[in-house]
């Protein structure tokens, strides 16, 4: 369950992705922030309870849309899923310097590792995995007052490791 605080920090996300857990969840203790999937806090999973405070909500989230923590600003992956940034293709050279293009061009099926959870054993921060083409799920979020976009990325969508 989690308690979440409903505002739009966005004026383009309006969906309640953040929140607070009421109970310990995998390698989460109660009370950590969490990040959500942005349609696990909808309506059909309100909860009704008389002693919620005014501008919070109850829900109840499942499991498997519960995908990061946070605790002092550093993100805690939780099982089964990795932060990762995408890979770009290098820029162009010539030999009188750089090429500049408007738009990176990037890599749609690898994915760099930035913070992976302890029972994830076969990759390790800075590895770079090979992954389905649309595994880059990105999410937009608000910590601090900051917006920030973050890649998540499922253990279960990766093919291989890259060896560099």
């Amino acid at each position: 369950m989690e308690l979440a605080i409903d505002y739009s920090w966005d004026s383009r996300i309006t969906n309640i992705t953040q929140g607070i857990l009421l109970t310990d969840y995998k390698n989460l203790k109660a009370g950590t922030y969490v990040l959500a999937h942005h349609s696990s806090m909808g309506d059909e999973c309100e909860l009704v309870y008389d002693g919620i405070p005014h501008g919070h909500k109850l829900f109840s989230v499942e499991e498997n849309l519960v995908f990061f923590g946070f605790d002092k600003g550093k993100i805690i992956p939780i099982d089964g899923f990795m932060l990762a940034e995408r890979m770009y293709k290098p820029e162009p050279v010539s030999k009188f310097g750089i090429i500049l293009t408007a738009e990176p061009e990037k890599i749609d099926n690898k994915l760099k590792i930035l913070a992976k959870p302890d029972s994830i054993t076969d990759f390790e921060v800075g590895d770079v995995a090979i992954t389905y083409k649309y595994s880059d799920y990105e999410m937009t979020h608000n910590l601090n007052g900051k917006q920030e976009k973050i890649i998540r990325l499922k253990y279960s969508d990766c093919l291989a490791k890259e060896i560099l």
